[in-house]
């Protein structure tokens, strides 16, 4: 019995150990929309109220997507929850943009179920992005408001020259990249070079100024060379959801974005390839090993004057 016990518990600790990586739906970041299927209907009954068989796959469509909303990333190290309990006035914005999402009924399969497939836009006027920035706006002397940015690139603008591209593509590919509603792009230096904050209301409610693709030429979106820029750059492995452009690109970059924050009636957007099937670098961090120090070696013994060797 007692070897069974000792096994029981190596696996309960082992189980415990295990670190759970966050689920994140990449495809509703590249599709720019939250898509959820309810269920409903009473397959046991011989005879069912349609009408009310359709409110109730709607009703449980709602509530899938708004557990969805919940998990999404906003941005590096918070997600919509957290917005959600300093902010509660958000919640009744999120219920206005679940009861006007497009939603689409399905007849009765063989079953007798019911399917509501629901559509929760990231973009547009009434939209889960014009949602968290009017929630990020909203005056509140106990809530920090640390998220909205400004520019603070230590690059000059006066320098900066006017660009010639309509899109910039930046390629993570290599490294580990969460998306999220608002990611921001950084120098080497950690000033922060653009965040869709920074483009002037209600211009940012419009569209996404920033996209998310899985493939280069899906990027490009069929543009010819000269009319956007590649941009390789890398991403922190402590911080998944920031990007940071390498020096030599920093100038082109800072050119684009301060475009698209003065000129937002340009078409000017940022798209973002990533991979991912790319798994985060887990793992024990190697244990520190101790400096060598010289030895220092005994100094020579001095021979009195008039001595012999």
């Amino acid at each position: 019995m007692r070897p069974a016990f000792i096994i029981t518990l190596l696996f309960v600790f082992s189980a415990c150990l295990v670190r759970a990586e966050p689920v994140i739906d990449h495809k509703s970041f590249v599709d720019q929309k939250l898509t959820v299927v309810g269920l409903a209907g009473t397959p046991w009954e011989a005879e069912t109220s349609f009408d009310e068989e359709r409110s109730r796959a709607w009703m449980d469509a709602m509530h899938h997507a708004y557990e969805n909303i919940l998990a999404l990333p906003l941005m590096q190290g918070k997600l919509v929850r957290h917005v959600l309990q300093t902010n509660p006035a958000l919640k009744d914005r999120l219920g206005l943009i679940l009861l006007s999402a497009e939603k689409s009924f399905y007849q009765a399969d063989n079953t007798g179920l019911i399917r509501c497939r629901l559509e929760v836009p990231f973009s547009g006027k009434l939209s889960l992005r014009s949602a968290l920035y009017l929630a990020a706006m909203r005056p509140q002397s106990q809530q920090p408001v640390s998220f909205l940015a400004s520019w603070s690139a230590g690059i000059s603008k006066e320098k900066l020259p006017v660009p010639q591209c309509k899109r910039l593509v930046v390629d993570v590919r290599n490294y580990y990249f969460e998306p999220s509603i608002f990611p921001r792009l950084f120098d080497t230096n950690g000033a922060l070079l653009f965040q869709e904050a920074m483009i002037p209301q209600p211009e940012r409610f419009s569209r996404p100024a920033i996209k998310f693709a899985v493939d280069v030429v899906a990027a490009r979106g069929g543009l010819e060379e000269g009319v956007y820029e590649y941009v390789p750059a890398h991403v922190n492995e402590l911080s998944g959801s920031d990007v940071t452009v390498p020096d030599a690109d920093a100038g082109t970059v800072a050119a684009f974005c301060l475009q698209m924050i003065n000129h937002p009636d340009r078409e000017l957007d940022i798209v973002i390839v990533f991979d991912p099937e790319k798994k985060r670098i887990t793992g024990k961090m190697p244990a520190a090993k101790p400096e060598k120090k010289e030895k220092e070696g005994k100094p020579a013994a001095k021979i009195p004057d008039g001595g012999k060797k």
